[in-house]
């Protein structure tokens, strides 16, 4: 099933300003504020009250907050899959603009999320070689974690100090890798230790 940006927990209808609901309200319905007896906004819509007459429904989509939403959520996204996300959930909500003849409506959805991917493409790209770097980092982690593994006493294990220090200095600048590394030595230490006692 598809989802829109309140089943997909993107937007709290009951966490929108109610004053701003209020006038976008009276706006759609071209009506002044003091004719708007009551409102409440209810999950999937907004149920007004009218002086002087009955109550109305008035969806989300017909107001420029929605839009504002759609384009705060896409701003929120930080990385390539949930924007790819935000999109699938958005060209949902395009369908409704389409059925009611107002696409153009969301076309500030399209420019948003086209400069968020292009904001998102240049950091990946000024931040490729940390990541790699990191990448690099955790393997060079797991492959003495392998080799940790065999050493079979303590003699062995100082052995291979001296090359760990010499080979840890590329990775200096990763402290989760360097904290992880002086774990993992202290613990096949400690177990050693206790094997021999």
């Amino acid at each position: 099933m598809s989802q829109n940006l309140i089943t997909a927990g993107i937007i709290d209808s009951t966490q929108l300003p109610l004053d701003e609901i209020r006038q976008e309200v009276a706006a759609f319905l071209k009506i002044s504020l003091n004719k708007i007896e009551r409102i409440e906004c209810w999950r999937h819509q907004i149920w007004v009250k009218l002086a002087e007459s009955r109550a109305k429904f008035v969806s989300y989509r017909s107001l420029p907050i929605w839009i504002e939403e759609g384009i705060s959520a896409i701003k929120r996204c930080t990385t390539r899959c949930a924007l790819v996300e935000i999109g699938e959930i958005l060209r949902c909500e395009r369908e409704w603009y389409d059925r009611h003849a107002i696409p153009e409506t969301v076309q500030p959805w399209r420019d948003a999320w086209a400069k968020q991917a292009q904001d998102i493409k240049q950091e990946e790209k000024l931040t490729q070689p940390m990541r790699l770097h990191q990448e690099a980092g955790n393997k060079w982690y797991c492959a003495w974690q392998q080799i940790l593994l065999f050493c079979r006493d303590c003699t062995a294990l100082e052995g291979l100090a001296a090359e760990i220090n010499r080979q840890s200095q590329e990775f200096a600048d990763l402290p989760e890798v360097m904290a992880a590394m002086q774990q993992l030595w202290q613990e096949r230490w400690q177990n050693l230790s206790a094997a021999i006692a």
